[in-house]
Protein backbone atom coordinates (compact mmCIF):
# COMPACT_ATOMS: atom_id res chain seq x y z
CA UNK A 1 0.00 0.00 0.00
CA UNK A 2 1.29 3.47 -0.76
CA UNK A 3 2.32 5.83 1.93
CA UNK A 4 0.74 8.46 0.59
CA UNK A 5 -2.63 6.40 1.14
CA UNK A 6 -2.31 5.58 4.62
CA UNK A 7 -1.47 8.87 5.75
CA UNK A 8 -4.11 10.55 3.53
CA UNK A 9 -6.49 11.30 7.11
CA UNK A 10 -3.69 11.32 9.97
CA UNK A 11 -2.10 14.65 10.21
CA UNK A 12 1.65 13.92 10.06
CA UNK A 13 4.78 16.07 8.89
CA UNK A 14 7.67 14.90 6.39
CA UNK A 15 10.99 15.10 8.66
CA UNK A 16 12.79 13.07 5.73
CA UNK A 17 11.48 11.30 2.12
CA UNK A 18 14.10 9.77 0.11
CA UNK A 19 11.58 9.45 -2.77
CA UNK A 20 8.03 10.90 -3.33
CA UNK A 21 5.61 10.22 -0.36
CA UNK A 22 2.32 8.65 -3.31
CA UNK A 23 5.53 6.14 -5.07
CA UNK A 24 6.72 4.82 -1.89
CA UNK A 25 4.96 1.45 -1.20
CA UNK A 26 4.69 -0.04 2.33
CA UNK A 27 4.39 -3.90 2.56
CA UNK A 28 4.02 -4.53 6.20
CA UNK A 29 3.42 -2.75 9.44
CA UNK A 30 5.15 -3.12 13.15
CA UNK A 31 5.64 -2.20 16.54
CA UNK A 32 8.23 -4.54 17.67
CA UNK A 33 11.77 -3.75 15.77
CA UNK A 34 12.60 -7.23 15.79
CA UNK A 35 9.69 -7.93 13.34
CA UNK A 36 10.80 -4.89 10.82
CA UNK A 37 10.98 -6.25 7.17
CA UNK A 38 11.99 -4.89 4.10
CA UNK A 39 9.83 -2.11 3.09
CA UNK A 40 7.84 -2.10 6.25
CA UNK A 41 6.74 1.02 8.79
CA UNK A 42 8.17 0.77 12.21
CA UNK A 43 5.66 2.92 14.25
CA UNK A 44 7.97 3.92 17.57
CA UNK A 45 5.32 3.70 20.71
CA UNK A 46 6.75 4.75 23.88
CA UNK A 47 6.03 2.18 26.62
CA UNK A 48 6.20 1.76 30.40
CA UNK A 49 9.09 -0.09 30.54
CA UNK A 50 10.50 0.90 26.88
CA UNK A 51 10.49 3.52 24.05
CA UNK A 52 10.40 2.81 20.84
CA UNK A 53 12.65 5.62 19.34
CA UNK A 54 15.12 4.12 20.68
CA UNK A 55 15.12 0.66 18.50
CA UNK A 56 15.29 2.98 15.30
CA UNK A 57 18.25 1.29 14.15
CA UNK A 58 17.19 -1.90 15.15
CA UNK A 59 14.19 -1.74 12.60
CA UNK A 60 16.56 0.21 9.97
CA UNK A 61 18.78 -3.13 9.52
CA UNK A 62 16.65 -4.97 9.50
CA UNK A 63 14.69 -3.32 6.40
CA UNK A 64 12.10 -0.87 7.88
CA UNK A 65 12.03 2.42 4.99
CA UNK A 66 9.97 4.51 6.68
CA UNK A 67 9.91 5.64 10.71
CA UNK A 68 6.62 6.65 12.36
CA UNK A 69 7.64 9.13 15.05
CA UNK A 70 5.92 11.46 18.01
CA UNK A 71 9.64 13.28 19.06
CA UNK A 72 12.86 14.42 17.19
CA UNK A 73 14.27 13.69 20.73
CA UNK A 74 14.98 10.74 22.71
CA UNK A 75 17.16 10.51 26.30
CA UNK A 76 18.29 13.55 25.79
CA UNK A 77 19.84 13.52 21.95
CA UNK A 78 18.30 13.99 18.75
CA UNK A 79 17.56 10.99 17.03
CA UNK A 80 19.37 10.09 14.29
CA UNK A 81 17.75 8.31 11.15
CA UNK A 82 19.62 6.57 7.82
CA UNK A 83 18.98 8.75 5.16
CA UNK A 84 17.71 6.54 2.67
CA UNK A 85 15.02 5.89 5.00
CA UNK A 86 11.50 7.75 5.28
CA UNK A 87 10.60 9.41 8.52
CA UNK A 88 6.89 10.71 9.45
CA UNK A 89 6.53 12.92 12.36
CA UNK A 90 3.02 12.94 14.59
CA UNK A 91 1.35 13.91 17.60
CA UNK A 92 0.71 10.36 18.94
CA UNK A 93 2.39 7.60 17.44
CA UNK A 94 -0.58 4.89 19.22
CA UNK A 95 -3.01 7.33 17.77
CA UNK A 96 -1.85 7.10 14.32
CA UNK A 97 -1.46 3.66 14.33
CA UNK A 98 -5.00 3.29 15.01
CA UNK A 99 -6.18 5.51 11.90
CA UNK A 100 -3.55 3.41 9.75
CA UNK A 101 -4.25 0.56 10.87
CA UNK A 102 -7.93 0.93 9.59
CA UNK A 103 -6.90 1.76 6.15
CA UNK A 104 -4.23 -0.76 6.15
CA UNK A 105 -7.31 -3.59 6.74
CA UNK A 106 -9.70 -1.90 4.62
CA UNK A 107 -11.97 -0.79 8.07
CA UNK A 108 -13.12 -4.52 8.89
CA UNK A 109 -15.19 -3.13 12.02
CA UNK A 110 -17.86 -1.54 9.55
CA UNK A 111 -18.64 -4.75 8.07
CA UNK A 112 -19.44 -6.11 11.72
CA UNK A 113 -21.68 -5.59 14.38
CA UNK A 114 -19.01 -4.90 17.17
CA UNK A 115 -20.15 -4.99 20.50
CA UNK A 116 -17.97 -3.81 23.02
CA UNK A 117 -17.51 -4.73 27.24
CA UNK A 118 -15.97 -2.57 30.20
CA UNK A 119 -15.94 -2.06 33.97
CA UNK A 120 -13.74 -3.18 36.46
CA UNK A 121 -15.20 -6.64 36.82
CA UNK A 122 -17.00 -9.38 34.74
CA UNK A 123 -15.87 -8.28 31.46
CA UNK A 124 -14.35 -11.79 30.41
CA UNK A 125 -17.70 -13.43 31.77
CA UNK A 126 -20.55 -10.94 30.27
CA UNK A 127 -18.30 -10.97 26.92
CA UNK A 128 -18.28 -14.93 27.02
CA UNK A 129 -21.98 -14.96 27.65
CA UNK A 130 -22.66 -13.23 25.01
CA UNK A 131 -20.16 -14.67 22.46
CA UNK A 132 -22.23 -18.21 23.34
CA UNK A 133 -25.61 -16.78 23.02
CA UNK A 134 -25.23 -15.56 19.33
CA UNK A 135 -23.56 -18.68 18.28
CA UNK A 136 -26.00 -21.13 20.09
CA UNK A 137 -28.23 -19.45 18.29
CA UNK A 138 -26.59 -19.80 14.61
CA UNK A 139 -24.91 -16.04 14.68
CA UNK A 140 -21.11 -16.61 13.82
CA UNK A 141 -19.12 -14.41 16.07
CA UNK A 142 -15.55 -13.46 17.47
CA UNK A 143 -14.61 -12.87 20.32
CA UNK A 144 -11.36 -10.61 21.80
CA UNK A 145 -10.90 -10.91 24.96
CA UNK A 146 -8.58 -11.65 28.43
CA UNK A 147 -9.36 -15.79 28.28
CA UNK A 148 -8.45 -16.01 24.51
CA UNK A 149 -9.39 -14.49 21.00
CA UNK A 150 -11.75 -16.50 18.64
CA UNK A 151 -11.24 -15.30 14.98
CA UNK A 152 -14.17 -17.53 13.54
CA UNK A 153 -11.47 -19.95 12.06
CA UNK A 154 -8.90 -19.17 14.59
CA UNK A 155 -8.16 -19.22 18.41
CA UNK A 156 -5.38 -16.93 19.28
CA UNK A 157 -4.09 -17.14 22.73
CA UNK A 158 -4.60 -13.38 24.44
CA UNK A 159 -1.67 -11.84 25.90
CA UNK A 160 -4.20 -8.47 26.79
CA UNK A 161 -7.24 -7.94 27.78
CA UNK A 162 -7.32 -5.42 24.67
CA UNK A 163 -4.63 -5.94 22.08
CA UNK A 164 -2.68 -2.60 20.41
CA UNK A 165 -4.97 -1.40 17.59
CA UNK A 166 -3.28 -2.87 14.54
CA UNK A 167 -3.63 -6.38 16.17
CA UNK A 168 -7.48 -5.60 16.72
CA UNK A 169 -8.08 -4.29 13.02
CA UNK A 170 -6.35 -7.73 11.80
CA UNK A 171 -8.38 -10.10 14.28
CA UNK A 172 -11.55 -7.79 12.66
CA UNK A 173 -9.90 -8.86 8.99
CA UNK A 174 -9.76 -12.44 9.92
CA UNK A 175 -13.26 -12.69 11.64
CA UNK A 176 -15.11 -10.70 8.60
CA UNK A 177 -13.14 -13.14 6.31
CA UNK A 178 -14.65 -16.47 8.07
CA UNK A 179 -17.89 -15.20 7.95
CA UNK A 180 -18.43 -13.60 11.00
CA UNK A 181 -21.19 -10.94 11.19
CA UNK A 182 -20.83 -10.17 14.95
CA UNK A 183 -17.63 -9.49 17.16
CA UNK A 184 -17.60 -8.86 20.80
CA UNK A 185 -14.68 -7.46 22.68
CA UNK A 186 -13.52 -6.83 26.72
CA UNK A 187 -12.47 -3.24 26.25
CA UNK A 188 -9.99 -1.97 28.94
CA UNK A 189 -9.68 1.55 30.11
CA UNK A 190 -5.70 1.07 29.29
CA UNK A 191 -6.91 0.29 25.78
CA UNK A 192 -9.44 3.02 24.96
CA UNK A 193 -6.45 5.77 26.82
CA UNK A 194 -3.73 4.24 24.48
CA UNK A 195 -6.36 4.61 21.32
CA UNK A 196 -6.74 1.28 21.01
CA UNK A 197 -10.25 1.34 19.73
CA UNK A 198 -10.06 4.39 18.26
CA UNK A 199 -12.43 4.67 14.99
CA UNK A 200 -14.26 1.65 16.15
CA UNK A 201 -17.98 2.13 15.91
CA UNK A 202 -19.58 0.23 18.31
CA UNK A 203 -23.17 -1.19 17.89
CA UNK A 204 -23.29 -1.72 21.83
CA UNK A 205 -21.48 -0.91 24.51
CA UNK A 206 -21.68 -2.33 27.87
CA UNK A 207 -20.71 -1.14 31.22
CA UNK A 208 -20.40 -4.02 34.23
CA UNK A 209 -19.45 -2.25 37.56
CA UNK A 210 -16.73 0.12 38.53
CA UNK A 211 -14.05 0.13 42.14
CA UNK A 212 -10.84 0.85 42.43
CA UNK A 213 -8.29 -0.67 40.68
CA UNK A 214 -5.42 0.56 38.07
CA UNK A 215 -4.22 3.03 39.61
CA UNK A 216 -0.49 3.40 39.73
CA UNK A 217 2.66 3.98 37.45
CA UNK A 218 2.06 2.64 34.12
CA UNK A 219 -1.56 2.36 34.62
CA UNK A 220 -4.11 5.86 35.81
CA UNK A 221 -2.50 8.24 37.23
CA UNK A 222 -6.02 8.22 39.91
CA UNK A 223 -9.13 7.10 39.98
CA UNK A 224 -11.28 9.95 38.07
CA UNK A 225 -8.43 9.17 35.29
CA UNK A 226 -9.53 5.98 35.52
CA UNK A 227 -13.13 6.19 35.82
CA UNK A 228 -13.43 8.84 32.85
CA UNK A 229 -11.16 6.64 29.90
CA UNK A 230 -14.48 3.86 30.75
CA UNK A 231 -16.62 6.61 29.86
CA UNK A 232 -15.74 7.34 26.82
CA UNK A 233 -16.65 3.78 25.46
CA UNK A 234 -20.19 5.02 25.42
CA UNK A 235 -19.35 8.01 23.21
CA UNK A 236 -19.01 5.80 20.68
CA UNK A 237 -21.39 3.49 20.08
CA UNK A 238 -25.47 2.98 19.07
CA UNK A 239 -26.95 1.62 22.59
CA UNK A 240 -25.49 1.45 25.55
CA UNK A 241 -26.22 -1.08 28.04
CA UNK A 242 -25.60 -0.47 31.95
CA UNK A 243 -25.71 -1.60 35.31
CA UNK A 244 -27.95 0.60 37.25
CA UNK A 245 -27.17 -0.37 40.81
CA UNK A 246 -23.93 0.33 40.72
CA UNK A 247 -23.21 3.89 41.91
CA UNK A 248 -21.13 5.26 38.61
CA UNK A 249 -23.83 4.09 36.01
CA UNK A 250 -25.12 7.63 35.60
CA UNK A 251 -21.78 8.69 34.96
CA UNK A 252 -20.81 6.86 32.46
CA UNK A 253 -23.76 7.68 30.72
CA UNK A 254 -24.39 11.35 31.49
CA UNK A 255 -24.36 13.69 28.36
CA UNK A 256 -23.99 10.58 25.94
CA UNK A 257 -26.23 10.32 22.69
CA UNK A 258 -26.26 6.78 22.66
CA UNK A 259 -29.97 4.91 23.44
CA UNK A 260 -29.96 3.61 26.79
CA UNK A 261 -30.31 0.17 28.02
CA UNK A 262 -29.74 -1.18 31.74
CA UNK A 263 -30.33 -4.05 34.01
CA UNK A 264 -31.01 -4.29 37.45
CA UNK A 265 -31.46 -6.81 40.83
CA UNK A 266 -33.77 -4.18 42.29
CA UNK A 267 -37.37 -3.34 41.63
CA UNK A 268 -36.94 -0.11 41.48
CA UNK A 269 -38.48 2.77 38.60
CA UNK A 270 -36.12 2.90 36.02
CA UNK A 271 -37.23 6.96 34.78
CA UNK A 272 -35.44 7.30 38.39
CA UNK A 273 -31.73 7.02 36.36
CA UNK A 274 -33.06 8.21 33.43
CA UNK A 275 -33.49 5.25 31.99
CA UNK A 276 -37.33 3.99 30.75
CA UNK A 277 -38.89 1.01 32.22
CA UNK A 278 -39.28 -0.40 28.82
CA UNK A 279 -35.47 -0.49 28.41
CA UNK A 280 -34.71 -2.29 31.82
CA UNK A 281 -33.96 -5.62 32.66
CA UNK A 282 -34.64 -6.85 36.43
CA UNK A 283 -33.72 -10.02 38.38
CA UNK A 284 -36.33 -11.50 40.75
CA UNK A 285 -36.57 -14.57 42.53
CA UNK A 286 -32.87 -15.45 42.97
CA UNK A 287 -31.97 -18.33 44.63
CA UNK A 288 -28.71 -20.17 45.39
CA UNK A 289 -28.95 -23.98 45.17
CA UNK A 290 -26.20 -26.46 45.92
CA UNK A 291 -26.73 -29.84 43.41
CA UNK A 292 -25.02 -32.28 42.76
CA UNK A 293 -21.83 -31.22 44.84
CA UNK A 294 -22.14 -28.16 42.19
CA UNK A 295 -22.65 -24.69 43.15
CA UNK A 296 -25.87 -23.10 41.13
CA UNK A 297 -27.79 -19.94 40.65
CA UNK A 298 -31.72 -19.49 39.54
CA UNK A 299 -33.42 -16.30 38.68
CA UNK A 300 -36.59 -14.72 36.69
CA UNK A 301 -36.21 -11.79 34.37
CA UNK A 302 -39.31 -10.81 31.89
CA UNK A 303 -41.36 -13.91 34.14
CA UNK A 304 -39.22 -16.23 32.71
CA UNK A 305 -36.71 -18.41 34.86
CA UNK A 306 -33.27 -18.87 33.98
CA UNK A 307 -30.53 -21.46 35.64
CA UNK A 308 -26.62 -20.50 35.99
CA UNK A 309 -24.18 -22.93 35.80
CA UNK A 310 -22.16 -20.48 37.71
CA UNK A 311 -23.05 -19.69 41.21
CA UNK A 312 -23.01 -15.87 43.19
CA UNK A 313 -25.27 -12.84 42.58
CA UNK A 314 -22.53 -11.13 40.41
CA UNK A 315 -23.18 -13.53 38.01
CA UNK A 316 -26.84 -12.85 37.48
CA UNK A 317 -25.09 -9.21 37.05
CA UNK A 318 -23.36 -10.81 34.50
CA UNK A 319 -26.48 -12.47 32.63
CA UNK A 320 -28.76 -9.75 32.48
CA UNK A 321 -26.03 -7.74 30.56
CA UNK A 322 -25.76 -10.44 28.28
CA UNK A 323 -29.45 -11.22 27.89
CA UNK A 324 -29.90 -7.37 27.26
CA UNK A 325 -27.13 -7.84 24.67
CA UNK A 326 -28.62 -9.96 22.76
CA UNK A 327 -32.15 -8.61 22.88
CA UNK A 328 -30.68 -4.86 21.89
CA UNK A 329 -29.38 -7.16 19.21
CA UNK A 330 -33.12 -8.52 18.10
CA UNK A 331 -33.19 -12.13 19.30
CA UNK A 332 -34.91 -13.64 21.83
CA UNK A 333 -33.86 -13.75 25.54
CA UNK A 334 -35.27 -16.88 26.54
CA UNK A 335 -33.94 -19.00 23.35
CA UNK A 336 -30.70 -17.53 23.71
CA UNK A 337 -30.07 -18.07 27.27
CA UNK A 338 -30.60 -21.51 27.11
CA UNK A 339 -26.38 -21.84 27.17
CA UNK A 340 -26.60 -20.41 31.09
CA UNK A 341 -27.47 -23.82 31.95
CA UNK A 342 -24.24 -25.40 31.01
CA UNK A 343 -21.56 -22.18 30.51
CA UNK A 344 -18.48 -22.48 31.93
CA UNK A 345 -15.88 -19.66 32.04
CA UNK A 346 -12.40 -20.67 32.00
CA UNK A 347 -10.90 -19.15 35.45
CA UNK A 348 -14.31 -17.74 36.38
CA UNK A 349 -15.64 -19.53 39.26
CA UNK A 350 -14.26 -22.45 37.15
CA UNK A 351 -14.93 -25.81 39.02
CA UNK A 352 -12.18 -27.94 39.44
CA UNK A 353 -12.71 -31.98 40.73
CA UNK A 354 -10.69 -32.32 43.57
CA UNK A 355 -12.24 -35.31 45.18
CA UNK A 356 -15.61 -36.15 46.33
CA UNK A 357 -15.22 -34.21 49.71
CA UNK A 358 -14.02 -30.66 48.66
CA UNK A 359 -15.70 -28.06 46.28
CA UNK A 360 -12.47 -26.40 44.69
CA UNK A 361 -12.92 -23.15 42.50
CA UNK A 362 -10.30 -21.38 40.69
CA UNK A 363 -11.07 -17.62 40.66
CA UNK A 364 -9.58 -14.59 38.69
CA UNK A 365 -9.94 -12.32 41.49
CA UNK A 366 -7.00 -10.18 41.90
CA UNK A 367 -7.80 -7.09 43.48
CA UNK A 368 -9.61 -6.59 46.87
CA UNK A 369 -13.13 -5.47 45.77
CA UNK A 370 -13.73 -8.85 43.74
CA UNK A 371 -11.92 -11.11 46.26
CA UNK A 372 -14.34 -9.68 48.53
CA UNK A 373 -17.48 -10.32 46.50
CA UNK A 374 -16.13 -14.02 45.31
CA UNK A 375 -15.59 -14.58 49.13
CA UNK A 376 -19.14 -13.29 50.24
CA UNK A 377 -21.08 -15.07 47.57
CA UNK A 378 -18.96 -18.37 48.94
CA UNK A 379 -20.30 -17.55 52.65
CA UNK A 380 -24.35 -18.04 51.23
CA UNK A 381 -23.67 -21.76 50.29
CA UNK A 382 -22.80 -21.83 54.06
CA UNK A 383 -19.79 -24.23 53.81
CA UNK A 384 -18.07 -25.57 57.03
CA UNK A 385 -14.85 -23.68 55.98
CA UNK A 386 -13.42 -21.38 53.13
CA UNK A 387 -9.91 -21.94 52.49
CA UNK A 388 -7.74 -19.43 50.63
CA UNK A 389 -5.02 -19.39 48.19
CA UNK A 390 -3.44 -16.30 46.63
CA UNK A 391 -1.39 -13.89 45.83
CA UNK A 392 -0.72 -10.35 44.41
CA UNK A 393 0.83 -9.63 41.41
CA UNK A 394 4.19 -7.79 41.03
CA UNK A 395 5.00 -4.01 39.63
CA UNK A 396 0.82 -2.52 40.07
CA UNK A 397 -0.99 -1.10 42.49
CA UNK A 398 1.01 -1.88 45.98
CA UNK A 399 -2.71 -0.57 48.01
CA UNK A 400 -4.00 -3.79 46.35
CA UNK A 401 -1.82 -5.95 48.49
CA UNK A 402 -3.12 -5.39 51.87
CA UNK A 403 -6.67 -4.52 51.13
CA UNK A 404 -6.69 -8.08 49.67
CA UNK A 405 -5.04 -8.98 52.85
CA UNK A 406 -7.30 -7.35 54.70
CA UNK A 407 -10.53 -9.03 53.06
CA UNK A 408 -8.37 -12.94 52.99
CA UNK A 409 -8.63 -12.25 57.04
CA UNK A 410 -11.75 -11.32 57.45
CA UNK A 411 -13.84 -13.69 55.23
CA UNK A 412 -11.76 -16.88 54.65
CA UNK A 413 -11.18 -19.10 57.64
CA UNK A 414 -7.93 -20.13 56.47
CA UNK A 415 -5.27 -18.15 53.72
CA UNK A 416 -2.42 -19.37 52.42
CA UNK A 417 -0.52 -15.98 51.00
CA UNK A 418 1.76 -17.71 47.85
CA UNK A 419 2.97 -16.08 44.92
CA UNK A 420 1.23 -14.79 41.84
CA UNK A 421 3.02 -13.30 39.28
CA UNK A 422 5.80 -11.56 40.75
CA UNK A 423 7.13 -10.23 37.12
CA UNK A 424 10.00 -7.81 38.02
CA UNK A 425 9.53 -7.42 42.20
CA UNK A 426 10.80 -10.30 44.75
CA UNK A 427 7.79 -12.45 45.75
CA UNK A 428 9.27 -12.35 49.11
CA UNK A 429 8.47 -8.52 49.24
CA UNK A 430 4.62 -8.82 48.30
CA UNK A 431 3.69 -11.49 50.13
CA UNK A 432 5.36 -9.30 53.02
CA UNK A 433 3.00 -6.35 51.61
CA UNK A 434 -0.24 -8.88 52.02
CA UNK A 435 0.19 -10.08 55.48
CA UNK A 436 0.50 -6.47 56.53
CA UNK A 437 -3.61 -6.38 55.82
CA UNK A 438 -4.30 -9.78 57.06
CA UNK A 439 -2.43 -8.93 60.33
CA UNK A 440 -4.81 -6.23 60.94
CA UNK A 441 -7.57 -8.74 61.20
CA UNK A 442 -7.82 -11.85 63.59
CA UNK A 443 -8.38 -14.71 60.41
CA UNK A 444 -5.27 -17.17 60.31
CA UNK A 445 -3.16 -17.58 57.72
CA UNK A 446 0.23 -19.23 56.30
CA UNK A 447 2.72 -17.96 54.21
CA UNK A 448 4.04 -20.59 51.32
CA UNK A 449 5.69 -18.96 48.31
CA UNK A 450 5.91 -22.02 46.10
CA UNK A 451 2.36 -21.77 44.42
CA UNK A 452 2.04 -25.20 43.61
CA UNK A 453 3.24 -25.91 46.97
CA UNK A 454 0.91 -23.68 48.53
CA UNK A 455 -1.98 -25.51 46.41
CA UNK A 456 -1.14 -29.00 48.01
CA UNK A 457 -0.76 -27.71 51.87
CA UNK A 458 -4.30 -25.91 51.04
CA UNK A 459 -5.56 -29.57 49.22
CA UNK A 460 -4.30 -31.99 52.28
CA UNK A 461 -6.23 -29.62 54.74
CA UNK A 462 -9.18 -29.49 53.32
CA UNK A 463 -11.96 -31.53 54.60
CA UNK A 464 -15.22 -32.56 54.09
CA UNK A 465 -17.78 -29.27 53.69
CA UNK A 466 -15.46 -26.85 52.62
CA UNK A 467 -15.22 -24.69 49.86
CA UNK A 468 -10.90 -24.73 48.63
CA UNK A 469 -11.05 -20.97 46.65
CA UNK A 470 -7.67 -20.45 44.67
CA UNK A 471 -7.84 -17.00 43.17
CA UNK A 472 -5.51 -14.75 41.08
CA UNK A 473 -4.92 -16.19 38.12
CA UNK A 474 -7.64 -17.52 36.95
CA UNK A 475 -7.32 -18.39 33.09
CA UNK A 476 -3.35 -17.84 33.33
CA UNK A 477 -1.13 -20.77 31.99
CA UNK A 478 1.73 -19.22 33.29
CA UNK A 479 3.58 -17.58 36.11
CA UNK A 480 5.88 -14.68 34.98
CA UNK A 481 9.05 -13.71 36.75
CA UNK A 482 11.43 -11.42 35.45
CA UNK A 483 9.98 -10.95 32.27
CA UNK A 484 10.03 -14.93 31.36
CA UNK A 485 6.54 -16.80 31.66
CA UNK A 486 6.94 -20.05 32.71
CA UNK A 487 3.60 -22.67 32.15
CA UNK A 488 1.88 -22.84 35.00
CA UNK A 489 -1.72 -23.43 35.33
CA UNK A 490 -3.93 -23.42 38.69
CA UNK A 491 -6.15 -26.36 37.28
CA UNK A 492 -2.92 -28.98 37.07
CA UNK A 493 -1.73 -28.07 40.35
CA UNK A 494 -4.76 -28.91 41.98
CA UNK A 495 -4.68 -31.98 39.95
CA UNK A 496 -1.56 -32.76 41.14
CA UNK A 497 -1.95 -32.03 44.66
CA UNK A 498 -4.86 -34.06 44.62
CA UNK A 499 -3.30 -37.37 43.66
CA UNK A 500 -0.22 -36.37 45.71
CA UNK A 501 -2.48 -35.84 49.25
CA UNK A 502 -4.34 -39.51 47.85
CA UNK A 503 -0.76 -41.17 47.75
CA UNK A 504 0.45 -39.82 51.26
CA UNK A 505 -3.13 -40.71 52.76
CA UNK A 506 -2.47 -44.43 51.38
CA UNK A 507 1.11 -44.57 52.46
CA UNK A 508 0.38 -43.34 56.10
CA UNK A 509 -2.84 -46.30 56.13
CA UNK A 510 -0.42 -48.82 55.03
CA UNK A 511 1.96 -47.61 57.82
CA UNK A 512 -0.45 -47.65 60.51
CA UNK A 513 -1.72 -51.25 58.86
CA UNK A 514 1.55 -52.24 59.50
CA UNK A 515 2.68 -51.27 62.64
CA UNK A 516 -1.09 -52.77 64.08
CA UNK A 517 0.48 -56.16 62.82
CA UNK A 518 3.42 -55.92 64.16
Amino acid sequence: MKLSVLFKRIQHAVIQMPELEEEMEIRGITCNSQKAEEDSLFVCIQGSRADGHDYIEEACNLGASCILIEKLVSGGRMLKFPENVAVVLVKDTREALAGISRIWFGSPADKLKVIGVTGTKGKSTVAVMIWEMLESIGQKCGLIGTIGHHLGNEVVTSQNTTPDAFTIQSYFAKMVEAGCHYAVMEVSSQGIKQHRIDGIWFEIAVFTNFGEDHIGPGEHASLGEYRYYKSCLFEQCRIGIGNLDDAQCSYMFQRKCCTKYGFTCREEEGQERGFRNSHVLTAEKISFLMEGGELKTVFYADDRKYELALPGKFNVYNALAALQTVSCLGFEREEAGDVLKHLVVRGRMERVDAGENILCYIDYAHNAMSLAKVLKMLRIYEPERILLVFGCGGNRAGSRRSGMGRVAGELANLTIITSDNPRWEEPAKIMADVEEGIKETSGAYRMIQDREEAVLFAVEMARQGDILLIAGKGHENYQEIQGVRYPMDDRELVRKAVRLAAQKRQKKEQTECTQTLL
